[in-house]
């Protein structure tokens, strides 16, 4: 038998394990979210010449009174030269005209009758030099970085529209269990309605990954065995993963040809949790709890979604106070306690979430961290180290 993992060896395996996808080039409009597969550079110096920062006027060397000779107007290149003693009418983002030397706010000066006076505190320093914010050439973002709505609008002022990125990552859940029913529908005596792939399809979602098949599957070895011919880039199944009659979850993937990586981690909740793989394809069977499901997509599987899409696994630790006592209880094992963190006073303060058995839910709204802990009790005021839930 394997030895057991810890939770840090557990992610590092997974990292070890998964490849990241081939990268493509998609358009601009389908990239949020995805991981960058390529230095994006600048092709002609940013700014590409010298323009203005500001509405105002544009002037040539020279004090006092100054004629206004002209204007100039973002998109137009002026076909005049301001001359000493003169002076332009500018918008902002226009190019500065021959001649210039300043430009002056509009609300620092005074204009009547063709002619523009500074004021007294009338500053000259809102020229935005070409090249001031790169040069033809410099790296603007690098390669593994994951695209939101900012680095895809300097790729666009770039003329990169379509960048190569990791595809989205193709995702094939099996939930099991006879007991399962449709949520809409009302289970029987001793039925339950399968949140699981609910929640599974959204964690998905929000970590840039597609399920391409969602199907539940009774407790049938055999069935859920021929299932694992599915054509994904991951594979999870809900439930199965513990060592009761009914838990077929790692045999089935044994019989498909995965070679098992670990079958459990050192974890409360989330301890039989499985990790295998076929060539390129990966594959976890998860605890079959909501709430062992929630940490351990959150904390273990999302290396996974970072390798596959070729980032570097991370994730967000703060140390928050916590509000109010908790016995955690356990056996020793790593803890990751469900919570609540939010900004008080600029300090982070954590709220323990009630948390009455892996299989209860209902205590799960707000939900938007994990104390991690090893410990029977945990005092009011203490900090702890919190692992923040993105997505």
């Amino acid at each position: 038998m394997q030895p057991i993992r810890s939770l840090e060896q557990s992610r590092e395996c997974i990292a070890a394990a998964i490849q990241p996808l081939d990268p493509v080039r998609m358009p601009l409009a389908k990239v949020a979210g995805a991981v960058l597969r390529e230095d994006a550079r600048a092709g002609e110096d940013m700014p590409a010449f010298d323009r203005s920062a500001m509405d105002g006027y544009a002037v040539a060397p020279g004090e006092g009174k100054l004629r206004i000779v002209g204007e100039a107007r973002p998109g137009v290149r002026p076909e005049f030269v301001v001359q000493p003693g003169e002076c332009a009418r500018i918008f902002t983002g226009a190019e500065i005209p021959q001649g210039v030397s300043r430009v002056m706010m509009q609300e620092d000066v005074t204009v009547a009758d063709g002619w523009m006076t500074p004021g007294p505190d009338a500053d000259g320093n809102f020229i935005r030099r070409k090249g001031e914010d790169a040069r033809a050439g410099d790296i603007l973002l690098r390669s593994g970085l994951r695209l939101g709505a900012a680095e895809i609008g300097l790729l666009a002022s770039i003329g990169l529209v379509e960048p190569l990125v990791s595809p989205r990552c193709r995702v094939a859940h099996f939930a099991t269990g006879d007991e399962l029913v449709d949520p809409a529908e009302k289970p029987g005596p001793s039925g339950l309605r399968d949140s699981n792939s609910a929640l599974v399809r959204a964690f998905v979602e929000s970590h840039g990954g597609e399920v391409v098949l969602q199907e539940r599957v009774g407790d049938d070895a055999a069935l859920l065995t021929r299932k694992m011919a599915a054509d994904c880039d991951l594979l999870l199944i809900s439930g199965g993963a513990s060592v009761g009659a009914y838990d077929f979850g790692k045999t089935a993937l044994e019989r498909a040809g995965f070679e098992l990586q670990f079958p459990r981690v050192n974890l409360r909740p989330g301890r039989p949790l499985v990790f295998a793989m076929r060539g390129r394809q990966a594959a976890f069977v998860l605890p079959g709890n909501p709430l062992s499901h929630l940490a351990v997509l959150h904390c273990v599987v999302s290396v996974a979604f970072d390798r596959l899409a070729g980032a570097d696994p991370a994730w967000s630790v703060v140390h928050a106070r916590l509000r109010a006592a908790i016995r955690v209880g356990g056996d020793g094992r790593d803890t990751l306690w469900p919570a609540h963190v939010e900004m008080v006073d600029g300090e982070p303060v954590v709220d323990a979430l009630r948390w009455q058995s892996s299989g209860d839910i209902t205590g799960m709204a707000g939900l938007n961290a994990f104390i991690r802990c090893a410990v029977p009790v945990l005092d009011m005021g203490a900090r702890v180290p919190c692992i923040l839930v993105h997505g």
